[in-house]
């Protein structure tokens, strides 16, 4: 969470590498109830931040199957999550936070819905070993099925999770300090990244835990599952 020209409070940013976001729907369409629609500019709505054009085109977008699939995967796991309607956007535009960098997602408070940007990531590839043989796999899916989970986080901290039983969280969790302006300490990054980690598909844990806090493990599963499930305390 950032504030002001290099950050604002009203705008939960996911970093990771580089990314995109957008404000003119230019197509919509679901999937086995999965919404996803195009944007082709970066929203008013998101200050700070300057829209690029996507030098490579179709080739920067994050695929449509690894959004999909992440999305029906937390679905599985977490049943009620579909009665959420949580809309996601592929934004045909880069992204960039001017003393920040490039961005792979946001949400905003207010707004139900999940905003994933056109990045030149998406063409790159990583090594992965299989049968101890490294070989290059397109990034790609991985970038996708992080933002997807991460950014599900953000919106069902903001529907679900009041403020005083996000801070009973983090007390309970150990964490004892956070820092709005530190997106690696920011308690809104912690939950968010709790989330992915312990919800997110395989594909999302390709990705590191990127939060200064230690990896959640099943403690915290059963209490994020207790919040979300309608407590106010725990």
């Amino acid at each position: 969470m950032f504030k002001g020209e290099r950050t604002t409070k009203k705008v939960i940013w996911t970093i990771l590498f580089l990314t995109v976001i957008t404000a003119l729907s230019s197509g919509t369409f679901a999937t086995a109830r999965v919404s996803l629609s195009e944007l082709e500019r970066v929203p008013a709505a998101i200050s700070g931040v300057r829209g690029e054009r996507a030098a490579f085109g179709q080739a920067e977008f994050p695929p449509q199957e690894a959004v999909v699939t992440e999305v029906r995967h937390l679905e599985a796991a977490l049943p009620f999550l579909s009665d959420q309607e949580i809309p996601v956007y592929v934004v045909r535009e880069r992204c960039f936070l001017p003393g920040f960098g490039w961005l792979a997602g946001c949400t905003l408070p207010g707004q139900k819905a999940v905003y994933l940007f056109a990045s030149p990531q998406y063409r790159s590839y990583t090594y992965r070993v299989k049968n101890g043989v490294a070989r290059p796999e397109r990034y790609a899916p991985y970038l996708a099925a992080y933002t997807v989970a991460h950014e599900f986080g953000h919106i069902l901290r903001y529907e679900l999770v009041s403020e005083k039983a996000l801070q009973q969280y983090l007390s309970l969790r150990g964490v004892t300090q956070t820092k709005e302006d530190e997106w690696t300490s920011n308690a809104e990054e912690i939950f968010a990244e709790d989330f992915r980690w312990l919800f997110g598909s395989e594909k999302a844990h390709q990705v590191p835990y990127l939060c200064s806090a230690r990896p959640p493990g099943e403690r915290e599963k059963e209490l994020l599952l207790k919040l979300l499930s309608g407590a106010e305390s725990l």
